[in-house]
């Protein structure tokens, strides 16, 4: 909780200041959000699993805390006609349908009402971002736009088109474009309710991708020039080679 206090300090000449401290409102407790969020459902990878059974199924926290608390996102190939929910572990609050979501991202794909469940017209690989900031529901579901960025990649500009990664809706997969320079590589989803390129950063560990959530910097990863990165994020696999 926080409160809302008001401080007035009174200076006499000659005298000493005189600090008087009051409370000017009752507190108001902090925004509470869910541990963790799930994508399940026909359409997805993960078909109709308990939420929190099926660990690939989870979505991504936000780094950075203020403004980024409420977000989560993930990518992932949807299956049109199939349907999928978002709900917090073991069908627990919130569960989202069709008729949960106060609002649906106006530049984002159309989602449509599939028994009750969410839906899209055609399948592909999509970026899914919630956003529960401001007591409200808000969903958008778009095609990805990841990026790489960093010394690898010779600058450190947000969103450079020489840095997009290209969308393999038939092998499920996002590419990079080939680095530029020996260095370490970045690499990060951008869209509109995320506030920063490294509130949503993740990287290929080995085989793995992990994810930098809302914890501090990861652990550097070094490339050499010419070199892509493969991502399949329905399992969170990839590659540098």
């Amino acid at each position: 909780k926080y409160w809302n206090y008001k401080m007035t300090i009174t200076y006499t000449l000659g005298s000493a200041f005189v600090a008087a401290i009051e409370e000017e409102s009752e507190p108001e407790p902090l925004p509470e959000f869910p541990e963790a969020m799930y994508l399940v459902g026909a359409g997805t990878a993960y078909a109709w699993e308990t939420p929190g059974t099926v660990e690939n199924a989870i979505m991504h926290k936000c780094a950075g805390g203020g403004e980024s608390e409420g977000l989560f996102w993930k990518i992932l190939y949807l299956e049109a006609g199939q349907g999928f929910k978002v709900s917090a572990a073991d069908w627990g609050t919130p569960n989202l349908g069709f008729a949960e979501v106060a609002e649906f991202d106006a530049n984002g794909v159309e989602v449509t009402d599939n028994g009750g469940n969410l839906d899209i017209a055609e399948s592909g690989m999509y970026t899914v971002v919630l956003d529960l900031r401001n007591e409200t529901t808000k969903l958008s579901v778009i095609a990805p736009t990841v990026y790489g960025i960093g010394d690898a990649y010779g600058a450190w500009d947000e969103n450079m088109a020489a840095t997009l990664f290209t969308v393999e809706n038939d092998a499920k997969t996002l590419t990079s474009t080939a680095t530029v320079a020996d260095g370490n590589i970045r690499m990060y989803v951008s869209h509109e309710w995320i506030p920063a390129w490294w509130n949503s950063e993740f990287n290929v560990f080995g085989t793995e991708i992990q994810y930098r959530n809302d914890g501090g910097d990861q652990d550097p990863v070094a490339t050499t020039a010419g070199q892509t990165a493969i991502l399949h994020f329905d399992d969170n696999t990839g590659s540098i080679q």
